[in-house]
């Protein structure tokens, strides 16, 4: 790109999602120079996300909780066996559902007024490298379809399941089929939503090798989607799982809108940095295999990343072995549990509908006979694979 534009800066941050804009702002705010590129013409569109996050609590200390972009809370979750029996755990404020654009938004608003300079429908084509290290990033403004580099002392990969700054810098690689779900959602209008209540459906017969969602968003509306295996869909499209399963349960429904992406499902990855670079968020494989959940994950997955990049800028060491610091603070905090629900995933998604009925209906005993929150759901999962009578024999087969 020999005549290209060059500019310089302390960040480069690659995507302005939940992770970009929560970690652009911090960063800006102690004072660093910041600069964010968003591919997309509109932050946060098109939605490609679910919308349940973390409870009002767990929310606030990254931003304040604003009821523009909040339209439910969720105090109930149900999970449906194949057979349409049901476990249930009522948990009040466990979570919000959001408008996730709005909440994508806030995010860099926030940012900006911290001093991050944020650019929309600017695209990262390339990566830069200097004596083996990744020194900033090609870019393509498709406002004026001009080209110019950025130098940076770190990169930021935060964008998304499929971005590139990770393939770009070999930290990942493209998805195998068997390690994305593939989704789909529609946006419905009508009666007989649940009002706080998540519902998940799972079973082949609905959703193979994953699960149908049902989130409430309140005035006669909800998020209802389908992710499914690819590997194990055979000819069905996700497309065909979420009609079938809408013309049965809502059928009167108004579909408003049709959303599609892919969730990774894959295990912690073993590094998320290297010589100048860094990723965060889903391009992180920071979501939550099991569920495809991500957003607070991102957020504190920012966070972490956050600490040790000040450091690091701090001094002026932004080489791989100082930033894996942020490596061990995630596998702490995050990437343990992760990889707990990789294998819940394996196991779990792969079981027959006769298998699975048995555990839903164990596992209603065991919810049942906890008191107040659940927060480890590997464990109360495992608890319901050891008390079924053969599934643990089957895990053992799966999984080793």
């Amino acid at each position: 790109m020999t005549g290209t534009a060059i500019e310089k800066t302390d960040a480069v941050i690659v995507g302005c999602g939940v992770a970009g804009g929560l970690l652009a702002g911090r960063l800006a705010k102690d004072g660093y120079r910041v600069v964010v590129l968003e591919k997309r013409p509109e932050i946060g569109v098109p939605v490609r996300c679910g919308e349940a996050a973390g409870s009002r609590e767990e929310i606030s200390p990254f931003i304040p909780v604003d009821d523009r972009w909040v339209v439910a809370q969720i105090n109930a979750a149900r999970m449906y066996a194949p057979d349409e029996t049901f476990v249930e755990k009522r948990f009040p404020g466990v979570g919000l559902m959001i408008k996730r654009d709005r909440f994508d938004q806030a995010l860099a608003k926030q940012a900006s007024e911290w001093g991050a300079e944020i650019r929309t429908h600017h695209e990262v084509v390339a990566v830069a490298r200097e004596n083996g290290r990744i020194c900033g990033v090609a870019v393509i403004n498709h406002n004026d379809n001009t080209r110019y580099m950025i130098e940076a002392k770190v990169t930021v990969g935060a964008d998304g399941v499929e971005g590139c700054v990770g393939r770009l810098s070999g930290l990942t690689r493209h998805l195998k089929l068997k390690e994305i779900h593939a989704g789909l959602e529609y946006l419905l209008e009508g009666d007989g939503f649940p009002t706080d209540t998540i519902e998940i459906y799972v079973g082949r017969s609905v959703a193979p090798g994953g699960y149908v969602w049902v989130f409430p968003k309140g005035h006669r509306l909800a998020n209802v989607g389908v992710g499914v295996l690819p590997t194990m869909a055979k000819t069905d499209t996700a497309k065909t799982y979420l009609d079938r399963f809408v013309d049965k349960h809502f059928p009167n429904a108004k579909r408003k809108a049709l959303i599609a992406g892919g969730v990774s499902g894959t295990k912690p990855l073993k590094t998320m940095v290297d010589d100048g670079v860094l990723l965060v968020g889903e391009a992180a494989r920071h979501n939550n295999p099991f569920s495809g959940g991500g957003i607070m994950n991102a957020l504190e997955g920012a966070e972490e990343a956050h600490r040790v990049m000040v450091e690091a800028l701090k001094e002026n060491d932004l080489s791989r072995r100082s930033l894996q610091r942020y490596d061990k603070a995630w596998h702490k905090r995050n990437g343990r549990l992760i990889h707990k629900f990789a294998l819940l995933r394996e196991l779990f998604f792969k079981l027959e509908d006769d298998d699975m009925n048995k555990v839903i209906s164990v596992l209603g005993k065991i919810a049942a006979a906890q008191s107040g929150k659940i927060t480890d759901y590997t464990e109360l999962f495992g608890a319901a694979f050891k008390t079924t009578p053969g599934v643990l024999w089957k895990a053992r087969k799966m999984l080793w």
